[in-house]
């Protein structure tokens, strides 16, 4: 079971090397297994202005607050999160991600504790669907499934592209994602990410900068992934393609034709 790990840089830059820093200390998370490509989910990265009000959220979600020496953490079963302090351009509405989304055991239990909390369902919830805002302006849904294992579990992220085959068929060739249909919904699943693609009705900002900046995927030979996507036009982020120094860590960041930026690693696979 992967888990989420929260952690904190007062660094206002969110670049390559932050997120080498961040990896640095151990992070207690196994990471799903590979698809066919050699390719799962790697490490989400998040920038928060109210880091006790993010806690707040993921701790009344569900999330599991640890220390690792000066650093705080929190636990969620099926994802892997890092966060930072720092301004952010905005939360996830109007940008390519449009949420993140969660399912939990029994909404109604959930709503209350979420409540408590301080933090209330946008407008239009249901009984198996609900809606909430982190307090970075970070889009949640969460749906009721009585048959998952833990009371709430990762489910997927909705990503808003203007063409949703060309967004399927790219993450497809890049990175072996396979359409799976759930329920009414047809995402592109990668082993601990499910995308669901949408059809933008306007333009969307790209998430670069945003309060959720940028999804993590974990590949086998990180360096000739990142050569091969160059090589094809796809321009590496920042100083490009990277080695961390004093641990097993490679990565470049990219972004998606559509805004997303991902962040391309290999070495978080041996995270316990």
């Amino acid at each position: 079971m992967a888990l989420v790990g929260v952690i904190c840089l007062r660094s206002m830059k969110i670049h390559l090397l932050p997120a080498l820093c961040f990896l640095a200390i151990p992070i207690l998370a196994q990471l799903p297994p590979p698809n066919a490509a050699g390719v799962s989910a790697g490490h989400d990265i998040m920038i928060v202005k109210d880091l006790d009000g993010a806690n707040k959220f993921w701790g009344a979600l569900g999330g599991e607050p640890a220390q690792l020496a000066q650093l705080k953490l929190t636990k969620l079963p099926g994802v892997l999160y890092l966060m930072r302090m720092g301004d952010n351009k905005g939360g996830t509405e109007g940008s390519s991600v449009e949420y993140v989304g969660y399912k939990v055991k029994n909404l109604k239990d959930t709503l209350a504790k979420m409540d408590a909390a301080g933090f209330k369902p946008m407008p239009g919830a249901t009984a198996k669907q609900a809606f909430l805002l982190t307090p970075d302006a970070i889009k949640v849904r969460l749906v009721e499934d009585k048959g998952i294992a833990t009371p709430v579990a990762s489910d997927m992220i909705q990503m808003d592209v203007s063409n949703v085959k060309e967004a399927q068929a790219w993450y497809e060739k890049w990175f072996g994602a396979k359409l799976v249909k759930d329920g009414k919904e047809t995402v592109a699943d990668i082993p601990g990410h499910r995308i669901l693609f949408v059809e933008a009705k306007g333009p969307v900002a790209p998430t670069k900068g945003r309060a959720f900046d940028r999804i993590g995927l974990e590949v086998k030979n990180v360096e000739d992934v990142c050569k091969k996507l160059d090589g094809a036009g796809i321009k590496l982020d920042g100083k490009g393609f990277a080695r961390a120094k004093g641990m097993d860590l490679a990565v470049c960041v990219i972004a998606d034709p559509w805004g997303t930026s991902i962040e391309i690693s290999e070495g978080l696979a041996a995270v316990k």
